[in-house]
């Protein structure tokens, strides 16, 4: 995937600006420029490497290099001739790949070689033992780590400098992070990964971004940096940024939360800019109902028009519900009745029963306070002409789409039934959702990305799969396919225990027969002291068992039961070794076996029931 603007569209780039962007000729980025109003010159690596050093006649205010790091032969040399060409007060963004990136520990292929695991091995550097050429192959360049790139900047003589770590990376990031605080859960909610065609991947990436960025770790694991540069201006002061780049010029816009307990959000086009306004106009509104949102203000800067409001510290409902979900089954429900009283209070219902509703209350977009009660932000879509049950249902459905702890745990059918929807009204629903989706987020034009971000989980699996093989021990093959073992079983000891599991020991599929309380009292004049159902429950808990069947006077007989089961193996207790004969040599006919066990010593059935009646007497 070529380089995505979202890479950058978020920064606040002064327009009437100069700026000199590094890249190939074919710079993806040349629209940006153009659509933020600032000079600019793109020139090639190679272009690049034979200018001399700067004068200050030649100087930007803002310099961009991406990616083109990686090749240069002197990193430190390059970053301080770049440098070179930047204004005292500019800003130099340059992008690099992370050797140690989560995707490459996931079996990613190297970016430059596409050897898996090379640059994690450190390129294979300095060693003397024998090692296949192929794999120190890096002609076409290398990425850093982090404390590599931190020599290059510090050599270079870099005066000031932050990290971003954009998510999933360089080429279409749609979070960025920093070495601040991030809000757990929002990576997990939005992101839409798209890089799973490698037939070597073996494990989900996206699905450890939030744990990562919780335990402040991107600085390692981030699969890219992006660095800002300065000399005597300021760095920008987001701690994180989200971009959702993939709703096209209407609706695309960037989230930022900043270190000065403010939140911007921007429009990533001009034609974005009337969202803004919407969302301010919405949440006014939404205040006037009576619903909780955290109020904003817009304003205008340098870079444009941007709505700004407080940034709220506090638990997001996703997060909380996914608590509940373990620990609180009444208390996850009743947050969930606190959601629809406000999606409810929000809505005024025309005379044909449709109205304007609210669609962005919901859980990703809520924050939970003492008491339960909860605090909503970034109101911006509404359905003009729909029901109320329509703004529940996409409440409902996006949450436990990126819940798996509430998956697990609650039916999101009981959830919806809650509020009268029903099958048949999801059905309904779920068109309409289809059709709000498609002009929201740009589907047509974005269709390759979505249908990438579906990663093929069963290769990924094989792929896991093949890293064991040669690292456990051979299959051991069984003696026989199915076995089967019938037995009363009443007061389960470990004799019955040790029985079971020598069958299992010699068949791949163990069936156990349990004895009816009518057979037992046929054949044993006294009912067992454990009922039939409760003996069953017991054998089938064991994980030896692989099917538990009773036994009564239909398949009591041996030959009836391989009728019925088709055992390969007759398992039985050593007692009856001389009694069965007849029976072994007819099933030897129907190319099945019996093999006997010893009874464990020192235990049985009837000592426990001795014991049991002589303590009863006091003996």
């Amino acid at each position: 995937m070529k380089q995505t603007e979202s890479i950058l569209n978020w920064y606040p780039f002064k327009r009437g600006s100069s700026l000199l962007e590094i890249a190939e000729a074919d710079s993806s980025l040349k629209e940006l420029w153009t659509r933020l109003e600032v000079s600019f010159l793109t020139v090639s690596s190679r272009e690049f490497s034979m200018w001399e050093r700067a004068d200050s006649a030649e100087q930007y205010d803002y310099i961009v290099c991406l990616e083109a790091l990686e090749t240069a032969e002197d990193p430190a040399a390059f970053v301080k001739k770049l440098l070179s060409f930047l204004k005292a007060e500019g800003t130099a963004l340059i992008g690099a790949d992370n050797r140690f990136g989560i995707r490459y520990f996931c079996g990613y292929p190297e970016k430059h070689s596409g050897i898996p695991y090379q640059g994690i091995n450190g390129y294979y550097e300095g060693l003397s033992d024998p090692i296949p050429d192929f794999w120190r192959r890096t002609d076409s360049g290398r990425s850093f780590g982090r404390k590599e790139l931190d020599g290059i900047l510090k050599t270079a003589e870099a005066v000031q400098y932050k990290y971003y770590y954009p998510v999933p990376d360089l080429r279409f990031p749609q979070m960025i992070c920093t070495d601040g605080e991030a809000p757990y859960g929002e990576i997990r909610e939005r992101l839409n990964d798209y890089d799973y065609e490698s037939p070597l991947m073996s494990g989900l990436e996206h699905r450890m971004f939030d744990e990562i960025t919780y335990a402040r770790a991107m600085a390692f694991l981030s699969n890219s940096f992006l660095v800002e540069i300065t000399g005597t201006g300021k760095l920008f002061n987001a701690e994180f940024v989200m971009v959702t780049a993939d709703r096209g010029p209407r609706y695309g816009a960037a989230t930022i939360l900043t270190d000065s307990g403010l939140v911007q959000r921007r429009a990533l086009h001009p034609e974005g800019e009337e969202g803004l306004k919407t969302l301010a106009e919405n949440t006014k509104e939404l205040a006037a109902r009576g619903v909780p949102v955290v109020p904003c203000t817009i304003g205008e800067g340098p870079d444009g028009v941007f709505l700004e409001m407080p940034r709220i510290r506090a638990e997001r409902l996703t997060a909380a519900l996914d608590r509940f979900a373990v620990s609180d089954k009444e208390r996850f429900m009743n947050v969930f009745d606190r959601i629809c009283d406000c999606i409810c209070r929000s809505f005024a219902e025309g005379p044909d029963g449709f109205g304007r509703v609210y669609l962005d209350l919901a859980p990703c977009n809520a924050f939970l306070l003492p008491g339960d009660e909860l605090l909503f932000f970034d109101q911006e879509f509404t359905a003009p002409h729909s029901s109320c049950a329509f703004g529940i249902y996409r409440s409902v459905k996006y949450y436990f789409a990126s819940s798996v702890t509430a998956r697990q745990r609650i039916d999101m059918a009981e959830v919806l039934g809650r509020y009268g929807i029903g099958l048949k009204e999801t059905e309904i629903l779920e068109e309409e959702e289809k059709q709000f989706i498609e002009a929201v987020r740009n589907v047509s034009a974005n269709d390759g990305l979505y249908e990438a971000s579906r990663p093929d989980l069963a290769q990924i699996a094989r792929n896991a799969e093949k890293l064991m093989e040669g690292a456990r021990p051979p299959k051991q093959e069984k003696a026989y396919k199915r076995g089967y073992v019938p037995g009363v079983f009443d007061l389960f000891h470990t004799g019955h225990l040790r029985l079971i599991e020598r069958c299992k020991a010699r068949c791949e599929y163990l069936i156990v027969g349990v004895l009816t309380d009518e057979l037992v009292e046929y054949y044993k004049k006294e009912k067992p002291v454990i009922p039939l159902r409760d003996r069953m429950a017991v054998i089938a808990g064991l994980k030896a068992v692989d099917e538990v069947i009773p036994v009564d006077f239909r398949n009591t007989d041996k030959l009836d039961a391989w009728e019925q089961l088709h055992y390969d193996c007759h398992f039985s207790g050593d007692d009856h070794k001389d009694h069965w004969r007849d029976v072994e040599e007819k099933l030897k006919e129907r190319g099945a076996a019996m093999e006997f066990f010893s009874y464990t010593e020192g235990i049985s059935t009837t000592e426990i029931k001795e014991t049991l009646k002589k303590r009863s007497q006091g003996v």
